[in-house]
């Protein structure tokens, strides 16, 4: 199945954009309410989300980290983590959607005002941007095969893209691409393009709302002031985002905790009647336990982050310390999720699971997403870090770089 370009997304009357940490915690709530009404039975007829994410685009949390300089509140990584723990916990697949948008907007914040001020409005008018990034193969990241061709004002792109988080019901989609200067572009890609065909071949176990399809692009015409990335492009500042991104996977393992122990409590009642009730209360004390460890990780990575983000320079140093505190947040995180989805499986029965239709949605989107990332070797690499101060493979050439680096 492919989605046609004339096919119409629905139409995306904004909310106002949160100003404050309460008000975008307060929003989150509002649409993590309608998820959870909705969720169950999307998720078991596999139908694309269209309604749940313009939900999303009303909700205004999509301009959260808007700059200040460009008319939004600028709300730092407490906020967002935050925010996607909420919306975890109601549906971690449609949480998972929106990650490549905000990965998006920070990779902005050092382009050109003049061109990025579009993409920045459009983000406060409630559009999200998709995900075209991954292509399979060896390589497919760093060297990518899709290319961009110069064509008058702008480039024509062709490629196949895999794993398109979010792409097939975004407004724009960001497409990493080879520069015939020998550099890596990123252009963003309005759906609908001609040549823009985005397919719902993502047949998952888990996080089936995600419908990470894949894409191609066939002579696709893109504007070059659209365009992004350069030459010269500080490698601090490159690992930084990358690490400043990655921490929302961490916020949505530890939403999914949250969501298994707001369930758990629903449940109590039952099972604290039944045999079960003592191993159930212990569970139950253990999960809070890691819960709270794990968002303190989380916090903690979240604080070294936002001192970067004020400072508008990412050192070599500044941007090591986080990808080592983002990596142990999401260490944790990626444990803390599906053990926590299969303790509360273990408590259920059938008679349970035929009446809330989500309890299983827990286990499998907690551990699809759980192999989103091979933390088993982050696990290594912080502890080889901590041991013989060694870098991670991830940001090991940023020691090449030279010098601190503008956002």
């Amino acid at each position: 199945m492919t989605l046609s370009p004339s096919v119409e997304l629905p139409d995306v009357v904004p909310g106002r954009t949160p100003r404050s940490h309460a008000e975008a915690v307060a929003a989150a709530h509002r649409l993590a309410t309608r998820w959870r009404e909705l969720g169950p039975l999307r998720d078991a007829d596999r139908a694309v989300p269209y309604r749940e994410l313009a939900l999303l685009g009303r909700s205004g949390l999509l301009g959260l980290t808007v700059p200040t300089r460009f008319g939004g509140p600028g709300l730092g990584e407490h906020t967002l983590t935050r925010v996607f723990a909420i919306l975890a916990a109601a549906d971690a697949a449609l949480a998972q959607v929106p990650q490549n948008h905000f990965g998006a907007l920070f990779g902005l914040e050092n382009e050109d005002d003049g061109r990025a001020a579009f993409f920045f409005r459009a983000a406060l008018a409630g559009a999200r941007f998709g995900n075209a990034g991954h292509e399979r193969g060896k390589g497919g990241r760093t060297a990518p095969r899709t290319t961009l061709v110069p064509d008058g004002d702008g480039y024509r792109i062709t490629g196949v893209k895999s794993f398109c988080t979010g792409a097939l019901t975004a407004d724009w989609v960001p497409v990493s691409a080879a520069h015939p200067d020998g550099w890596i572009a990123t252009a963003f890609v309005r759906q609908g393009a001609p040549g823009l065909v985005i397919r719902t071949d993502w047949d998952a176990f888990g996080q089936r709302a995600t419908v990470s399809g894949s894409a191609e692009l066939t002579d696709v015409w893109v504007d070059a002031r659209h365009v992004f990335g350069g030459t010269g492009r500080p490698r601090a500042a490159s690992a930084f985002r990358y690490s400043r991104s990655q921490l929302t996977h961490a916020a949505i393992q530890l939403g999914i905790a949250e969501g298994a122990l707001a369930t758990a409590d629903r449940i109590a009642p039952a099972v604290l009647a039944g045999p079960d009730g003592h191993r159930f209360r212990a569970w139950r004390e253990d999960l809070v336990l890691d819960i709270h460890a794990t968002a303190a990780l989380i916090g903690r990575a979240a604080d070294l982050i936002d001192e970067v983000v004020a400072a508008g320079t990412a050192t070599d140093a500044g941007a090591l310390a986080v990808g080592i505190a983002v990596d142990e947040a999401k260490c944790l995180a990626y444990d803390l999720g599906p053990l926590a989805a299969d303790g509360l499986t273990g408590f259920a029965d059938g008679a349970l699971l035929a009446a809330d239709p989500g309890i299983d949605r827990y286990w499998r989107n907690a551990r699809t997403h759980s192999l989103h990332d091979p933390v088993r070797w982050r696990r290594h690499y912080v502890g080889d870090h901590h041991l013989n101060d060694t870098p991670p493979p991830f940001v090991a050439w940023l020691l090449e770089s030279t010098g601190d680096a503008p956002l």
